[in-house]
């Protein structure tokens, strides 16, 4: 089991010194600090994210649920299936980087893209982990920062010991194992913020998307993944997607009255209601190199009947995005 926290110092240790990367100065815009920070991280990889740098893109589609219009009124819940391009990917900024590599940390993305009839996208972005280590953009800065300033040489406690001593969603999160799933097809993913879902008569409700797969999750012990190619996650998916489509649910966890809906860190128990909206199958691999650049998933590429909330990492999120495409497919 491996966890983020030991990915980071590490990284940290070894590539932030080495890359020379200057980091944004205090007054730039939040999102270009965030990227900034990534790259001194992780170092300047041209063409590639500066995070989920690793990653791996299928085509799929969508089917829709019986019943999930009465959630939302969102256009890929009706009719036929919705066609969907998906990008599973490594946490990181690290390209290379086997999927065990400590830059990894454990955490998995999966990002989907909806073709919808009329032309227009929408986008959902989920990670492995359940939660988020801090609620605002700004903390997430702060985090990244103390990690880069917690060298070898650091006196003790280290800028990241400090900061993970006063924020404890932050050290539960980072310290929490996450096994080696088989493949990005045997691995649950989890929407890190709410959004409000709104049906056509005008009733809404607040939730987390959880993508699910329909076969049981499946993982391998920390010693068989030492020994597994250092790209098993997309091959192993690869294999199966040649032998039949592979499929997930896809699930909205709905808060009830008190749980924050602008709070990351913030986990919902289990015991809250899900609605179903419908299956997401996995069938065809893409040439990543070939589409890799063209693709952006946002936080904020919606669709009518769902609309963001007002967490404030949501647009976070989006500025470095943005940032991160602007700056790769230069």
């Amino acid at each position: 089991m491996r966890s983020f926290f030991g990915a980071a110092v590490s990284i940290a240790i070894s590539t932030l010194v080495a890359t020379g990367v200057t980091c944004a100065a205090e007054d730039a815009p939040l999102g270009v600090q965030l990227v900034d920070q990534m790259n001194a991280l992780y170092g300047v990889h041209p063409g590639v994210r500066a995070n989920h740098a690793k990653g791996a893109v299928f085509e799929g589609t969508f089917t829709p649920a019986p019943g999930a219009e009465t959630l939302s009124s969102a256009v890929f819940l009706k009719g036929a299936p919705t066609p969907l391009t998906i990008r599973f990917s490594n946490s990181g900024g690290v390209p290379d980087a086997p999927d065990t590599h400590l830059s990894v940390g454990g955490v998995r993305g999966m990002a989907i893209k909806f073709r919808l009839p009329d032309g227009s996208e929408a986008d959902i972005v989920c990670i492995s982990a359940n939660g988020f280590p801090v609620a605002t953009g700004e903390d997430f800065l702060a985090l990244l920062k103390a990690v880069g300033n917690s060298g070898p040489s650091a006196p003790k406690p280290t800028p990241v010991e400090t900061f993970l001593g006063a924020h404890p969603a932050a050290l539960a999160f980072v310290t929490t194992p996450r096994p080696v799933a088989v493949s990005y097809g045997t691995q649950p993913y989890f929407g890190v913020n709410a959004f409000k879902f709104s049906n056509a008569q005008g009733a809404s409700k607040f939730g987390r998307y959880r993508i699910v797969p329909v076969n049981e999750a499946a993982y391998v012990s920390d010693e068989d993944a030492a020994k597994r190619s250092p790209n098993a996650l997309a091959d192993n998916l690869r294999a199966s997607v040649e032998k039949a489509p592979v499929k997930f649910r896809l699930l909205v966890h709905v808060a009830a009255d008190g749980d924050s809906t602008t709070d990351a860190t913030k986990v919902w128990p289990d015991s809250r209601p899900t609605v179903e909206l419908g299956e997401i199958a996995v069938t065809k691999a893409l040439d990543t190199k070939k589409v890799e650049n063209e693709l952006l998933f946002m936080p904020t590429n919606l669709t009518g009947g769902i609309e963001a909330s007002d967490d404030p990492l949501i647009n976070t999120r989006t500025e470095a995005y943005a940032e991160s495409f602007g700056r790769r497919t230069k």
